[in-house]
């Protein structure tokens, strides 16, 4: 291994395959934020990723063919590689010790986080390391993601007022609140706290540098994204925003107070009379400063109101906000720690792990049948599903970032340089403050990882670096073109591949449309099956190829097609059951196409594999109110009361709809077998549940009138006919009621 002190800076583009790698990590910069298509069923994280993907394996087939060119490999060590390699390695580990490995590799669907896109990150980090190599290229970076933040401020804008050049599904829109092309107005609020304080330095070294024209641009650019970031309505990124606004703020005030110090002491004068000169030789700062304060409270008094509203809401009531935001996924996440500490769930796997550890609150505050998609804070959803172990080495990639950024910023003399180095590590400290609250996705991820990247060149600047190279061959090897060849094979295998996953979410999306919209299955089910085809280890593909096969058997007249379509339901829900064992709701659609199947040929054995699979679910979901009805169902049909009803008494703590339909079920099972007395007390359950369930006060009364209890047939049927005199049922109530009025 030889080593060699670093090259003198070059020019910032020339004919080199450095400067298409650099090229490549500005595209990033600039596209990942802005990229979507509607093609797909995921519009936005998908589309990211496939694009990241891409790039980052042409660029790194661009630094292979330059080593292979020069018979070496070179590339530059960082402060930041060893805890870089232990994430690296653990991602690995915890992908393979996970109870649904190719889930874990590949992240949950929506998600997309897994050990493949973790692993990209670090790749990522580690090419800009090599190829971000002069403070211009860092600067030139860093204006390409404000051309970004430009153009995403631009689109969210255009949202407020109206105007999209997409007609968005309503259903899928937050009222109120704009995403620009970042999909969610959370995420848009991460990406914007990143990049304000980049412009945020750029709007100050124009101004000191009196370029009047560059600086205004710069200020109307805050002022707007300020705006969108108002938009979003995202607690956590404005929190995020404020801690990056203080990093400002705190080195504002560190520098001001030792220029008062040195200047005291060479003027031989007091401190304050230091300050009183200060303050009018900065005078045009510090109106500058009020200016951007009014502005901005104007701002979020007029435009932002509601924002400003629902902000205000949570810093006065925090613990209510909490409780209703966040406690009830944190509380669960800290579950699955005490219950996986070393290793955690597996890479990605929150989602499916936490109607496990859910509780009810969170179905109450949520809605039912939903689980959250990861903690909602990044250091407890690596810990929950990565454990503990990888906690503490993303912790020590934190804290060995930081110390970088801190030993090179002492050390630049160029006012310039100093505080773009203070805007990008503002920018990460908005972006780890708002992960407390909230999550990484691709286009902030990408960024923070170049973020790192960039201090790290100017740590090597300041601080000293060298690169290493390993010498490989000659650079008249044979091996040369063959290694050329091998390596343009795999990459663009690996392209391809990444290309075909976001082609099957084309075939998924136009499947659901053709079901869903056009009621077309037999059209849905080909498209699901070119997805499956294509993606073979996306669980989610599968699951719903099985239930396009349920839907389409559902519009079959000929017993024996139905049963086949069914079977074939039941095949591609049990191969997404096997690729990721622990999602309750596969093993429900298991358990719901069973009893279908028990429905069509009364065969005893359906029915049982159906509560089987009903029993799997909820035991991974014990909270679920849907599996314990549908297992309720099932029970009482064939009468097993003893294993009914109390089902019925735990999903009344869950449910209580569902509980008293379940209740109005059992009492006419009792009515039925003639257990009147029986069957009077569950239908008074389901009235106490649910009061507004007319048809339980009129069989309420009937049962009573049938147990010989006159006054309470009475009671209730009168009750029933206050309620809904129109009902097909008045005339059956009126006369019980007429034998009970002769009677007496």
């Amino acid at each position: 291994m030889k080593t060699k002190q670093a090259a003198p800076e070059k020019r910032l583009f020339d004919n080199t395959i450095d400067t298409y790698i650099f090229v490549l990590l500005c595209a990033v910069l600039l596209a990942v934020p802005l990229f979507f298509n509607i093609k797909s069923h995921d519009q936005f994280e998908l589309p990211k990723l496939t694009l990241l993907r891409i790039l980052t394996c042409a660029m790194v087939f661009l630094w292979a063919l330059k080593s292979f060119l020069e018979g070496k490999f070179t590339y530059r060590p960082t402060p930041l590689d060893i805890p870089l390699l232990g994430w690296v390695i653990m991602n690995v580990i915890t992908t393979f010790t996970s109870f649904a490995p190719h889930l874990s590799f590949r992240g949950e669907y929506e998600n997309f986080a897994g050990s493949l896109s973790n692993i990209n990150y670090v790749i990522l980090y580690w090419i800009a390391a090599t190829f971000i190599n002069s403070a211009e290229k860092v600067k030139f970076a860093a204006k390409t993601l404000l051309a970004a933040g430009f153009l995403t401020t631009i689109y969210a804008i255009a949202q407020f007022f109206g105007h999209d050049f997409i007609k968005w599904n309503v259903e899928s829109m937050i009222k109120g609140r704009y995403f620009a092309s970042m999909g969610n107005p959370n995420f848009l609020g991460a990406l914007l706290i990143m990049i304000i304080p980049v412009n945020t330095a750029f709007f100050i070294i124009a101004a000191k540098n009196r370029k009047m024209a560059a600086a205004a641009s710069l200020f109307i650019l805050f002022i707007l994204s300020y705006i969108a970031l108002f938009g979003t309505q995202s607690r956590g990124p404005f929190l995020g925003f404020v801690f990056s606004m203080l990093v400002f703020i705190v080195y504002g005030l560190y520098s001001a107070f030792n220029k008062i110090k040195e200047s005291a002491a060479e003027r031989h004068v007091s401190a304050g009379a230091a300050l009183a000169a200060m303050v009018l030789l900065h005078k045009k700062w510090i109106i500058a400063g009020l200016i951007a304060l009014i502005v901005s409270a104007a701002l979020s008094l007029t435009v932002g109101r509601q924002s400003t509203h629902r902000l205000w809401s949570s810093i006065t009531d925090v613990s209510s906000s909490l409780k209703v935001s966040r406690l009830h996924i944190w509380v669960p996440a800290a579950k699955m720690i005490r219950d996986y500490p070393l290793l955690g769930t597996g890479v990605d796997t929150f989602k499916t792990m936490f109607p496990r550890y859910s509780g009810v609150e969170f179905a109450q505050i949520d809605g039912a049948n939903v689980s959250s998609r990861t903690a909602h804070n990044e250091l407890l959803n690596i810990a929950a599903t990565q454990g503990l172990v990888s906690l503490g080495i993303y912790l020590l990639l934190i804290f060995s970032y930081i110390l970088m950024w801190f030993r090179a910023f002492v050390r630049i003399q160029d006012p310039s340089i100093k505080l773009i180095s203070l805007g990008l590590f503002s920018g990460f400290t908005a972006y780890f403050i708002q992960n407390i609250f909230s999550f990484g996705v691709a286009a902030i991820n990408t960024s923070f990882y170049i973020f790192m990247a960039m201090h790290f060149m100017l740590h090597s600047k300041y601080c000293g670096g060298r690169m290493r190279s390993f010498h490989l061959f000659s650079p008249s090897s044979l091996l040369k073109p063959v290694m050329i060849v091998i390596t343009a094979a795999l990459l663009s295998a690996l392209s391809v591949f990444a290309f075909r996953i976001y082609s099957a979410d084309v075939n998924y999306n136009r499947g659901r449309i053709f079901g869903n919209v056009y009621n077309k299955w037999d059209v849905a089910v080909r498209e699901h099956l070119e997805s499956v085809k294509k993606a073979p280890n996306e669980v989610k593909y599968h699951v719903y190829l099985g239930l396009a096969y349920e839907r389409y058997s559902a519009g079959l007249a000929d017993t024996s097609a139905r049963m086949g379509a069914l079977l074939e339901a039941v095949k591609y829900y049990t191969s997404g059951a096997s690729l990721n064992p622990g999602n309750a709701y596969y093993w429900g659609n298991l358990g719901r196409t069973y009893f279908t199947l028990f429905e069509l040929r009364q065969d005893n054995s359906y029915a049982e594999r159906a509560v089987y699979y009903y029993e799997q679910a909820l035991e991974r979901a014990p909270v679920t109110g849907l599996f314990y009805n549908n297992l309720i169902d099932i029970y009482l049909k064939f009468g097993i009361v003893d294993r009914a009803l109390p089902l019925i008494d735990k999903l009344a703590v869950i449910d209580t709809d569902m509980a008293s339909g379940a209740a109005f079920m059992a009492g006419n099972m009792f009515f039925s077998r003639k257990e009147f007395d029986r069957a009077i007390d569950y239908y008074s359950l389901a009235i106490k549940l649910r009061p507004d369930v007319t048809p339980a006060y009129h069989n309420l009364g009937v049962s009573a009138a049938a147990a010989g209890r006159p006054a309470l047939a009475k009671e209730f049927l009168e009750k029933f006919l206050s309620l809904d005199p129109d009902s097909d049922m008045a005339k059956n109530a009126r006369e019980i009621l007429g034998k009970i009025g002769k009677s007496n």
